[in-house]
């Protein structure tokens, strides 16, 4: 392990409303980046807020191992954004931490300044080569008027999720929509392959 100032964490179960437990922790790399207007639109997934995870496990009691960084896309929250995926890169996040994706959130509905882009693409590179997803949300106009516990959910579970209405109150924004699915289906694969070795060890046991 290198000499890495340890990232910000909770040293109990991240606090969560009643109810099934979250799939996926979505953690800010800083202020405002925009992890309780996620979480509040997937119900699957945990406001961690500017903490990782520290109570990581598979059992019923203890938190996902499963993450999602957030950064907002000006030039203080991508170098945030690396300065965490460099932390894990050197050990300095939770033991048992599994980085699922990153998600940088538009910070303005103009375009980016092209210093920014540059930066962007390489820190999304730098957490593709350490095996996570890239992913990017652009700005959503009617959020600026929602507050969270206004946010429709979209739910995986659900037979069927309501059609775009244009209203934001009963309906995520479509880019939300398909956000909230690829990261479903991302955290559901990387639990499912952390979850099958002690599957595979229980049935030994169980048939040897």
């Amino acid at each position: 392990m290198n000499d890495w100032p340890p990232v910000p964490m909770w040293h109990r179960s991240v606090p969560v409303p009643p109810g099934r437990p979250p799939l996926v922790w979505l953690v800010g790399v800083h202020g405002g980046a925009g992890v309780t207007s996620l979480a509040a639109s997937m119900n699957w997934a945990g406001d961690a807020g500017r903490r990782w995870p520290g109570r990581i496990g598979l059992l019923h009691d203890m938190d996902s191992p499963l993450v999602v960084l957030v950064a907002r896309t000006h030039m203080s929250g991508v170098n945030a954004l690396e300065y965490a995926l460099l932390s894990h890169q050197n050990e300095a996040t939770p033991a048992g931490s599994h980085l699922v994706g990153v998600v940088t959130v538009a910070d303005s509905a103009r375009p980016l300044p092209e210093a920014v882009t540059r930066r962007r693409q390489a820190v999304e590179a730098r957490a593709v080569d350490m095996g996570a997803r890239a992913w990017r949300l652009n700005w959503i106009e009617p959020w600026r008027e929602l507050e969270p516990h206004r946010m429709p959910v979209w739910d995986p579970a659900a037979v069927r999720n309501p059609v775009d209405e244009g209203d934001a109150t009963r309906t995520p924004p479509q880019p939300v929509r398909q956000l909230a699915e690829q990261i479903f289906l991302a955290a559901r694969d990387a639990g499912m392959e952390l979850t099958a070795p002690a599957e595979r060890e229980s049935g030994h046991r169980d048939t040897g």
